[in-house]
């Protein structure tokens, strides 16, 4: 009877405490991770025993036991154990698999990765490599594999980012691209599909481009900021060279100096994507897949033959695209989303749309003080010899730079090898020659005689090209020093007569001696040939 009131009594004693501790219920699982602070109250609180606890706590009464000896062994009282928390607690009462643990000499595991890109590299390879020279410390082939899979998942972690209203516009060129065809031979030609998305709106802007060159870059840019209407605080591209010529690991990005002008005009900044990191531009990676999927496999029976008709198909789809409402933004559209968000948040677009303008950048300047732009030369000031400069051209003028300077503005010129040179930009000697020399070269006509004057202002006439006159006056000064002016102005007169105006016509009448001769006279070498049987006469031809 005592033992049965015993019996009760304790019963009773363990209702209270399960009662007090919130019921077994809520501790289900493995105490080894849930309820260790459970389990070492109850073992340092109450009198239960191992099995009584376990039953109560849902675990093992082994575990109960292993948890009372690891607690007498550190000394430890309740007090200290409810300071500590789960992982901390679990460090200091579950170290037996640590303090059993070996130590090994990790690897650099960013290099084992880096090496199992490689053409047939394994870890079984990396394993051999690692062990050589290793007595202790190194780690079995299956360790080596379980800690490299641990490091594979940290490299697979994905941050979720924050997309401010109005901040980057991605940009992107799909790599499934649209095709015209040729009415004529049925011949398919590939063009470009560019699309552009805003982060936080996810509003996407499609538009299909002749090519990835830099003039239809940048149109498709400015057509995407008058289709929102507005311009964000950054760009964001790719890689491509019409936005950045380089951008290497641990150097300053280059970028492409005509986009970068026309994100100057507009007043926004360019931040391309790291090289390899699509997750930098993931808003318009997906942006591709969707305008893939709802625009090209929604035109892929149709037959275009000119841009204007494929772009106004796509305008079609993407207004549908972008009024879709969007289940997981609360059934809105990405219109409303960009009316909400990101259209508040834009600047306003340039009074004065971009004018189109290619650079060259560091181009160095010649002992001729011109620098090259196709197949034309255009002048610097002579000072700058040597020195580099940025050249700019649009359709209309060449304009050149140094340090930010304007130094020379040109009218650009399409004619293959143009010289434009501004007087401004010789040196004195320079100037005086090529402004000077002309009137000397009259003023000696003049006094030399009058048909060689006559016969110089004849040329200029008939050429209006006062270069190739000027070469003719200096031509007429050499033959007036190898001849005598008294000679020249006579075969000037006979030239005058028969109506020529080249140099060489004057020549040959001096070298032949038939400039006093009268015209049609014939010369010494030019009598008749002597009778020969080999010679056949007019009676040949004859019928």
């Amino acid at each position: 009877m005592r033992q049965g009131l015993d019996c009760s009594a304790r019963a009773a004693q363990w209702g209270a405490l399960v009662a007090n501790a919130g019921g077994g219920a809520l501790w289900h699982g493995n105490a080894d991770v849930a309820a260790i602070k459970e389990v070492c109250r109850m073992v340092l609180t109450t009198d239960l025993s191992n099995r009584q606890i376990g039953r109560n706590l849902d675990v093992a009464y082994n575990t109960v036991r292993r948890y009372r000896r690891r607690l007498a062994d550190e000394g430890l009282v309740w007090a200290a154990v409810d300071a500590l928390d789960e992982q901390a607690l679990e460090e200091r009462i579950n170290d037996g698999r640590r303090r059993a643990r070996r130590t090994f000499v990790e690897p650099d595991w960013s290099h084992v990765y880096a090496e199992m890109q490689r053409r047939g590299v394994t870890l079984t390879l990396l394993h051999e490599e690692y062990s050589e020279g290793l007595d202790n410390g190194a780690m079995s082939a299956t360790e080596f594999r379980r800690r490299y899979s641990r490091y594979q998942r940290s490299r697979g972690l994905v941050m979720r980012q924050v997309h401010r209203p109005g901040e980057c516009l991605y940009l992107d060129f799909s790599g499934v691209r649209p095709y015209l065809t040729d009415p004529t031979t049925g011949e398919q030609t590939p063009v470009e599909l560019f699309v552009a998305a805003f982060g936080a709106s996810r509003k996407t802007f499609v538009l299909a481009v002749p090519s990835q060159k830099l003039p239809d870059w940048i149109d498709a840019n400015a057509q995407a900021l008058a289709f929102f209407g507005g311009v964000p605080t950054f760009l964001v591209p790719d890689n491509l060279k019409s936005a950045v010529t380089s951008h290497r690991r641990r150097e300053t990005v280059v970028l492409n100096p005509t986009f970068a002008e026309f994100a100057a005009h507009n007043g926004t900044t360019i931040l391309p994507a790291r090289p390899h990191r699509p997750k930098d531009k993931a808003h318009v990676e997906l942006a591709v897949k969707i305008a893939q999927r709802w625009i090209l496999a929604r035109l892929r029976n149709q037959v275009f033959t000119n841009l204007q008709d494929l772009n106004g198909a796509i305008r079609k789809q993407l207004d549908r695209m972008n009024t879709k409402p969007m289940r997981s933004c609360g059934n809105k559209s990405r219109d409303q989303l960009f009316d909400e968000l990101d259209r508040p948040a834009l600047r306003a677009l340039p009074v004065e749309p971009y004018t189109y303008a290619e650079w060259k950048i560091d181009v160095r300047v010649g002992q001729d003080y011109h620098v090259r732009w196709d197949e034309q030369y255009y002048s610097v000031p002579y000072t700058l010899i040597s020195a580099k400069v940025n050249v700019k051209a649009t359709a209309k003028a060449i304009t050149v730079f140094h340090r930010d300077h304007r130094v020379a503005l040109h009218v650009r010129s399409f004619v293959p090898g143009h010289i434009s040179t501004l007087p401004e930009h010789q040196p004195k000697s320079h100037r005086a020659y090529s402004q000077d020399q002309p009137a000397a070269i009259l003023t000696w006509a003049q006094h030399a005689g009058n048909a060689i004057y006559a016969f110089l202002n004849q040329h200029i006439d008939k050429y209006r090209r006062p270069a190739l006159s000027l070469q003719a006056g200096r031509g007429l000064q050499r033959l007036a020093r190898e001849f005598g002016e008294e000679r020249l102005e006579v075969a000037c007169e006979r030239a005058l007569q028969l109506h020529a105006t080249s140099i060489k016509t004057v020549r040959s009448l001096l070298e032949r001696g038939l400039e006093k001769a009268a015209v049609g006279t014939k010369a010494a070498n030019d009598e008749s040939l002597p009778a020969h049987e080999n010679v056949r006469g007019p009676s040949y031809y004859e019928p």
